[in-house]
């Protein structure tokens, strides 16, 4: 089976790593005239293998979102901006 992973840097940029070559494009309905962008891969069982790591797997029928028995999560982050009146 071909694993894909989408990763997210801190600056919010995505790269894409999947065990097998494939073609991955990024829908943005905000852009009507500019919507379709082909995504760069990054390919290579050991790629895929070093994102995932050993963390836990999360799954969309878990029994809260994020997860039940994967151990401790961090806080919800706090706002670091402040609304200027």
């Amino acid at each position: 089976m071909n694993r894909v992973v989408m990763n997210m840097d801190d600056q919010g940029c995505w790269t894409i790593y999947s065990d097998e070559p494939i073609e991955f494009f990024c829908v943005n309905d905000h852009c009507p005239g500019d919507r379709v962008y082909q995504m760069d891969v990054e390919v290579g069982v050991e790629k895929v293998r070093q994102q995932l790591g050993s963390d836990p797997v999360g799954h969309k029928n878990d029994t809260h979102a994020f997860g039940e028995g994967y151990g401790p999560r961090k806080p919800p982050s706090k706002r670091k901006f402040e609304v200027v009146k």
